[in-house]
C-alpha cells in the first residue's frame, strides 16, 4: 500500500470511526440532558408531595457539571454521570447481536450514563472510603437507540435495542425503577468478626473522615460478570 492508498484510508476511518463517535456523543449527551431534566422534576415532585408529610424527610436535586447530577431523598443519594468517552462492544454482547447493528455495524458505537447509590453521609461527611453501587448503566448510539443493564427491573425492562428510543417518558420510567431500587435497598449491618479488629491507622481515619466506612450492598452484579464466573477462561 502506497503512500497516497494509507491517506485515504484514514479519510475513511475518520468517517467511518471518528464521525460517529462525535455523533454518538452528542446524542448521548442530549439523552443525558433529558434525565437531569427528569430528576429535576422529580425532585420537585417529591418535595411538593411529601415534605409536607414528613419535612424532616430531605428531598433535593442538584447538579455538580455537565456530567453529573445529584437527587437525595433521605439517606440515599442516587447519582447520574455520563462518561466522555465513545464505546464498542465485543462480539457476544447483545447490542452487536442486535437487528439494528447487523444493518448497519455503528450503530453500535454507543455513549454510556451511569446510575449510581451512595449513601447520602458519605457524600455530606466526604467518607472517601464509602462504596456506592452501580445500580443501572445505560447505552445510548447516535440515534437515540438505548439498552440498559440494571438490578431488578432495569435489568429486563429495556433490553430490545433495536426498536426503543430514549424518550422523556422512557427516562423517566428508569429513573424512577432506579429511585425505587435505592430505596428498597436498606444498609445491613456487618458480621460481628468483621468489625471486630481495628488497626490504629483505621482508627485515625474514621476520625478525619467522620466515621466508620460504610455502603449499601444491593447485590448487583451485570450478567456478564456472573457469566465470567460461571464460565471462567
Amino acid at each position: 500500500m502506497n503512500t497516497a492508498d494509507t491517506y485515504q484510508q484514514i479519510l475513511t476511518e475518520l468517517k467511518n470511526r471518528a464521525s460517529v463517535k462525535q455523533s454518538t456523543y452528542r446524542s448521548t449527551k442530549a439523552v443525558f440532558d433529558d434525565l437531569k431534566s427528569v430528576l429535576s422534576r422529580i425532585g420537585a415532585e417529591l418535595q411538593r408531595d411529601y415534605h409536607a408529610k414528613d419535612p424532616s424527610v430531605e428531598l433535593s436535586y442538584r447538579e455538580n457539571n455537565q456530567f453529573e447530577a445529584q437527587l437525595k431523598f433521605s439517606g440515599d443519594m442516587l447519582v447520574a454521570s455520563m462518561h466522555s468517552n465513545i464505546f464498542q462492544f465485543p462480539a457476544e454482547h447483545r447490542i452487536r447481536q442486535s437487528p439494528a447493528v447487523a444493518l448497519d455495524p455503528t450503530l453500535a458505537y454507543c455513549g454510556v450514563i451511569y446510575i449510581h447509590n451512595f449513601l447520602a453521609d458519605s457524600i455530606k461527611y466526604n467518607r472517601l472510603a464509602d462504596v456506592g453501587y452501580l445500580v443501572a448503566r445505560i447505552f445510548v448510539n447516535r440515534n437515540k437507540q438505548f439498552l440498559v443493564e440494571g438490578e431488578g427491573q432495569l435489568g429486563f425492562l429495556w433490553t430490545d435495542f433495536s426498536t426503543q428510543l430514549a424518550d422523556w417518558d422512557k427516562l423517566n420510567d428508569i429513573a424512577q425503577q432506579a429511585i425505587l431500587q435505592c430505596i428498597q435497598s436498606d444498609l445491613i449491618a456487618q458480621p460481628f468478626a468483621a468489625e471486630k479488629a481495628l488497626t490504629l491507622d483505621q482508627k485515625q481515619s474514621m476520625i478525619a473522615n467522620s466515621g466508620y466506612p460504610t455502603g449499601k450492598h444491593i447485590g448487583y452484579r451485570f450478567a456478564a460478570e456472573l457469566e465470567k464466573e460461571n464460565n471462567p477462561s
